[in-house]
C-alpha cells in the first residue's frame, strides 16, 4: 500500500486533536503538506475520513475505523522494533500494561519507582479498571501484559502465576458484623456495595450469597472503587476487597476489615500476555518487577507469591 506509518501516525494525531493546525505543530510540519496526507489517505480508501467545520475536523465511521487500526498497527511496529533493538541491550521503549484497580492502589506506585530507577530507557503506560475490561484490551492486544483473575476461561493468553490472597469485609470501624467465623453469616448481616455483574469480585461474592436462603442482593451497585471505598467509610455498606487495598486506610483507622472464613473467599491473579506477540525485552522487566515487588510487600499485604510454572 502506498501509505506510511508516518501518514498513519499524522491521521491519528489528527483524529486525537480535532484540529489540523494542532496535529500539524505537534508532529512538526506544514499544515498545507498535512492536509494532503489526508487527502491521499481518502483517495486510497476511497471514502471521505475526516468531516471539516469551522472550528476543526471530526473523524467519520470510516476514519474511527481507520484510527483504531492504525493505532493497533502503530503499537506493532513500535513492539517490533523493541524486540530487534533490545537483543542484548538495556529494556527500552514503550510496554502497556494493565491491573485491576483493586491492585493498583497497591503495587503501580513503587512499580513506576522501581522501573523509572532501573530501566530509565523504558516507557511505561500504566492502566486501571476492573478486570472483565483488562481482560478484553489484553486479547485485543492493546496491553502488552496484565494482571488478571486466574480462570478457565481466560481465552488465548499465556500465564504466569503472580499471587493468591484472601478477600476480607471492609467497612467502617464499629460498623461490621461481630460473627468473625461464618463467611455467608457476616455477608448477610452486612448491607453490601458492591461492583455490578460481571465482575470477577462479585462472583466470588454472588457465590458465597448464594448459600443464604434467600439470596440476599447487594443495596448499592458501584463500578468505582474509589467511590466504594468511601461509601464503606461512611457507614452507609460494606464491601469484599483484598486486605491489600485497604491496608493503608486501616491503619489510618478509616476502615476495618473481618477474615472471611468458613469458606475463606480468595482469589488468583496471573500476568497475562497475548500468545502471538514476542515477549519484548521491556514486558519482561515489568514482569520481573511485578514479581519481585510482590514478595517485598507480602508480609503487609497478606499476599501469597506463587512460584513461576516449571
Amino acid at each position: 500500500m502506498p501509505f506510511t506509518l508516518v501518514q498513519l501516525a499524522n491521521f491519528v494525531r489528527v483524529a486525537e486533536l480535532g484540529s489540523l493546525s494542532k496535529a500539524a505543530a505537534m508532529v512538526r510540519i506544514a499544515q498545507p503538506a498535512l492536509s494532503r496526507q489526508i487527502r491521499l489517505l481518502e483517495t486510497e480508501f476511497g471514502c471521505e475520513l475526516l468531516i471539516r467545520h469551522a472550528w476543526g475536523v471530526a473523524p467519520t465511521p470510516a476514519g474511527e475505523a481507520l484510527a483504531d487500526h492504525a493505532r493497533r498497527l502503530l503499537r506493532g511496529a513500535e513492539a517490533l522494533s523493541e524486540v530487534v533493538r533490545a537483543s542484548g541491550s538495556e529494556p527500552r521503549g514503550r510496554v502497556a500494561l494493565g491491573m485491576p484497580t483493586s491492585l493498583a492502589m497497591t503495587l503501580l506506585a513503587p512499580l513506576a519507582q522501581m522501573l523509572r530507577l532501573r530501566h530509565p530507557l523504558m516507557r511505561p503506560h500504566f492502566v486501571d479498571g476492573f478486570s472483565a475490561a483488562l481482560h478484553a484490551r489484553t486479547l485485543s492486544g492493546d496491553l502488552d501484559l496484565a494482571v488478571l483473575y486466574e480462570e478457565r476461561s481466560i481465552g488465548p493468553l499465556s500465564t504466569e502465576p503472580l499471587l493468591a490472597e484472601d478477600l476480607v469485609l471492609v467497612g467502617r470501624p464499629g460498623a461490621l458484623p461481630r460473627a468473625r467465623s461464618n463467611t455467608a453469616d457476616a455477608l448477610a448481616r452486612s448491607p453490601l456495595v458492591l461492583p455490578a455483574r460481571p465482575n470477577r469480585l462479585r462472583h466470588l461474592v454472588d457465590q458465597a450469597l448464594a448459600a443464604i436462603d434467600p439470596t440476599p442482593e447487594p443495596i448499592l451497585e458501584m463500578d468505582s472503587l474509589p467511590a466504594i471505598l468511601a461509601t464503606c467509610a461512611s457507614g452507609v455498606a460494606c464491601t469484599v476487597l483484598p486486605y491489600s487495598t485497604v491496608s493503608a486506610s486501616v491503619a489510618r483507622g478509616e476502615l476495618a476489615t473481618i477474615a472471611l472464613t468458613q469458606p475463606s473467599l480468595s482469589r488468583v491473579l496471573v500476568v497475562a500476555r497475548p500468545v502471538d506477540r514476542s515477549g519484548s525485552a521491556a514486558a519482561a522487566a515489568v514482569a520481573a518487577a511485578l514479581r519481585e515487588l510482590t514478595v517485598e510487600m507480602a508480609g503487609s499485604k497478606c499476599w501469597r507469591p506463587l512460584p513461576l510454572r516449571s
